[in-house]
């Protein structure tokens, strides 16, 4: 087995359930509710309207490009450099270039706008996506190789810390 031979975790954007693929492969069957999840990186060329788009992989929008799509989905990020439209859910980072166009709402841990980037939404949410429960114990689990530190942690102030309930 070669060194990028690993297999790799992903989450299925049907049943949003973890679980491990071969490291190249391109789709494959969610062992849990059974529908094709698409593992590859996307990128778009030229103008795309579509339906959807959803991969545990990324969506790469390429200059004087256009993604028109009511839902763009991508595990891994989304980089628009062009014209993207639609609803962009990620659990990696929205980025958007400097001459970049995005019209639509936004969901991802980290969104990075450059100076000239435009963002025309409804809504932009900037949260860490909830880790799923392993299924044996109901402890919350990130994914092997996952950045701990992203786990979410709920701070109490210390002024609730005092008071009494009931």
């Amino acid at each position: 087995m070669r060194e990028g031979d690993a297999p790799r975790t992903v989450q299925c954007y049907h049943c949003r359930r973890f679980f491990d693929v071969p490291a190249r492969a391109m789709s494959i069957g969610c062992p849990w509710c059974y529908k094709r999840v698409g593992l590859d990186d996307l990128t778009i060329k030229g103008v795309c309207w579509t339906s959807k788009i959803q991969t545990c992989g990324r969506v790469v929008v390429r200059p004087r490009s256009t993604l028109v799509a009511p839902l763009i989905e991508a595990s891994q990020g989304i980089d628009v450099h062009g014209s993207c439209e639609g609803t962009l859910v990620t659990g990696g980072r929205i980025y958007v270039g400097p001459k970049a166009r995005v019209r639509g709402s936004l969901r991802a841990p980290s969104i990075v706008v450059e100076k000239g980037g435009v963002i025309d939404g409804a809504m932009v949410r900037i949260a860490v996506a909830r880790p799923e429960a392993d299924a044996t114990t109901g402890v919350p689990r990130l994914p092997r190789g996952a950045d701990p530190e992203l786990r979410p942690v709920i701070r109490v102030p210390e002024w609730v810390k005092g008071l009494r309930m009931g």
